[in-house]
């Protein structure tokens, strides 16, 4: 297992947060890390389009970037939400351990948890 990190950003802080710790509660991720509110400027439909929006940073195991991709996906209000992950080449090992053991594997064969 190895460890990654997936940002994505939302247009709504209270949506964000409650994502993030359902998220956590489901033991998908270790932590996210909520940035205070910036602004994306962005080519939508032919538009040059301006939005507030917080962008999260969560820590998690390289297995559960898809079904973590899929569940912020699912709840997202944008069409296309911005929703990347790469993996972690290097850091502190224990930070790394820790991060790995709040993931919890699917029981079941195509369990989502």
């Amino acid at each position: 297992m190895s460890v990654s990190l997936l940002l994505f950003s939302h247009p709504d802080l209270q949506a964000a947060e409650h994502l993030v710790r359902t998220l956590v509660e489901d033991r998908m991720i270790a932590c996210g890390h909520l940035f205070p509110a910036g602004v994306s400027i962005y080519s939508w439909e032919g538009k040059t389009v301006r939005d507030e929006e917080v962008n999260v940073l969560v820590k998690l195991s390289r297995e559960a970037c898809p079904a973590a991709m899929e569940k912020i996906r699912a709840s997202h209000p944008y069409q296309v939400p911005e929703i990347l992950c790469w993996s972690v080449e290097d850091g502190n090992p224990d930070y790394l351990d820790w991060v790995l053991s709040r993931f919890l594997p699917s029981t079941k064969e195509g369990e989502n948890r």
